[in-house]
């Protein structure tokens, strides 16, 4: 079964605390969400932000690039859109890219106000 960026970021994630002896709970107070949420995040089930990646780093102190490296997956790991096979165009991956940020803001502060109420 393919796994999605987020589980593979989540991965990521879950390898660094691993290795810096830390645990989920421990960085979702760093972040001030709850251990549900890190959970999510951690099993690949939240589509995170720019903004929740640019904490996570911070939080655990390593690089952005750190965090969302991939590289060390398999070819058949990295996401594609599976409905339209590989996508060759510049101008539509941008677009996509484009599509994806704006969504993943959408859930963001959908996520944020439903916290704050």
């Amino acid at each position: 079964m393919e796994r999605t960026f987020y589980e593979l970021v989540g991965s990521n994630i879950s390898d660094i605390l691993t290795r810096k002896s830390m645990t989920q709970q421990s960085l979702a107070d760093i972040l001030g969400v709850s251990r549900q949420v890190m959970g999510k995040i951690i099993n690949g089930q939240k589509a995170i932000n720019v903004n929740e990646i640019n904490l996570i780093s911070k939080a655990l102190n390593i690089s952005v690039e750190t965090l969302l490296d991939v590289s060390m997956q398999t070819p058949d790991m990295i996401p594609q859109f599976s409905f339209m096979g590989e996508i060759k165009s510049k101008k539509t991956k941008d677009k996509i890219d484009l599509l994806r940020n704006i969504i993943d803001e959408i859930l963001f502060i959908e996520e944020y106000s439903n916290e704050n109420q």
